[in-house]
């Protein structure tokens, strides 16, 4: 574990510093286009490139050494910054060279996740994974949590320089604490780099593995709908907030409820990494993501400040749960040289996820659920009675769907009623052979 925990306390400062940046350019960008356009443009490019670019990332990533790729990955998304501090510094700093480096940032974040997650195999023993999945989804939520603080608190004492500088800091960091370890490489025992195909003939295995298993598709299912209702939630409550409470409270209780979902997130994966995980995680994976579907459903039925909070806690809460959990499950499952492309394929399903959320959820809102609500039928009226009406009405509305959907996925083809499936790696070997 010690190995893990010096490369993870590496990818915790990178993540941070990251984060740090990517906030105060979004708003660097706003303040200077006054543009909505240009700041979801911004948004749009740091999601995109890096979803694409996923499948053949993990091809690489099963191809060569991971620390490698991870030093590589890291050490573009340092010099990207570098160049913005240099145009900062020189008064020349524009819009497109942020888009730029945020292309570039994406992409490497499709190498550097999927690297990571396949070295976790040779750093940490099957005993210690859940608990391993609970320190990174902790890095992740103490990154969640304290990235705005920090670039606001940065930008109001330094400017956007002391920012970029920041994140250069932190990026150090990471790279230093990556080549002071030693990470295992997996020999390779089939012919499938013996014989190198063709990027689609190895993309497909990646998801004819995936595929062959059900415990995989399953779990896949439950992630992506969990990102997805995340990322939709994150839109939808704001109506609901601001709805519950006086105007001169709307500020308060926006910042409770999102305070509140940091904590939770923070503190599902503290439980995680203290716990461990269990030894049996598939029925710990369904009640904790039906738990989280149900927060969803009870906060769009009672749009009170408190419950808002309360739901907020629990669903978030849930989310380390099912992601550590998870990847136990990932890991048992696959094939080692596969590990790359299987675990590229994954970011980018759930990462299309999160996209989806956020892209159809308005529309969804303001043209589908609201005129349901204002038809003079039975069933608008009974709706109008559940949720109300107006901008809040059809958030609450497609809130609940939402909530109920996860709720389904989690429950329908249940994978606590499904085998382990031992012969999995043997599988995917003949997968290997006969595409050879």
């Amino acid at each position: 574990m010690k190995y893990f925990l010096l490369v993870w306390i590496g990818r915790v400062f990178t993540v941070l510093g990251s984060r740090v940046s990517s906030f105060a350019l979004t708003l660097w960008v706003y303040q200077q286009t006054h543009s909505i356009t240009q700041f979801s443009t911004g948004l749009f490019l740091g999601f995109v490139p890096g979803l694409i670019a996923g499948p053949a990332a993990g091809v690489l990533v099963d191809r060569f050494r991971r620390k490698t790729i991870l030093l590589v990955a890291d050490t573009a998304a340092l010099a990207g910054v570098v160049a913005l501090v240099i145009s900062q510094s020189s008064g020349y700093l524009t819009v497109w060279q942020i888009y730029a480096v945020v292309v570039v940032k994406s992409i490497c974040g499709a190498f550097q996740w999927p690297a990571f997650s396949a070295s976790v195999r040779t750093m940490v023993p099957p005993q210690h994974r859940g608990r391993a999945g609970g320190m990174t989804q902790t890095g992740f939520a103490v990154t969640q949590i304290l990235g705005p603080a920090i670039s606001t608190s940065l930008l109001n004492t330094g400017g956007l320089t002391q920012v970029l500088f920041a994140d250069i800091l932190a990026g150090a960091v990471g790279i230093i604490s990556l080549a002071g370890v030693k990470i295992t490489e997996l020999a390779k025992t089939d012919t499938d780099f013996t014989e190198r195909k063709s990027w689609r003939s190895e993309i497909l295995i990646g998801w004819r593995a995936i595929s062959s298993d059900h415990r995989l598709v399953r779990l896949l299912r439950i992630a992506t709908a969990m990102y997805a209702v995340q990322a939709a939630a994150s839109v939808l409550l704001l109506p609901l907030i601001v709805a519950s409470v006086p105007e001169s409270q709307h500020n308060v209780a926006v910042a409770a409820v999102s305070t509140a979902g940091g904590i939770g997130l923070a503190a599902g994966s503290l439980v995680m990494s203290i716990w461990g995980g269990p030894k049996r995680p598939l029925p710990w994976i369904t009640t904790a993501a039906v738990l989280s579907g149900v927060a969803v459903v009870v906060a769009s039925m009672i749009s009170q400040s408190l419950v808002l909070v309360g739901s907020s806690f629990v669903f978030s809460f849930g989310f380390p749960v099912v992601i550590s959990c998870s990847q136990s499950v990932w890991h048992e499952a696959i094939e080692p040289s596969l590990e790359g492309r299987v675990f590229s394929l994954r970011r980018m399903t759930v990462q299309a996820g999160t996209v989806t959320g956020l892209v159809t959820v308005g529309p969804l809102a303001t043209y589908v659920c609201t005129p349901l609500l204002t038809a003079r039928t039975a069933p608008s009226r009974v709706l109008r009675g559940i949720f109300g009406s107006g901008a809040e009405g059809g958030s609450g509305m497609l809130l609940c769907f939402l909530g109920i959907t996860l709720v389904a996925t989690s429950v329908i083809g249940n994978v606590n009623s499904m085998p382990s499936n031992p012969s999995a790696t043997d599988q995917q070997r003949k997968l290997l052979n006969l595409n050879s």
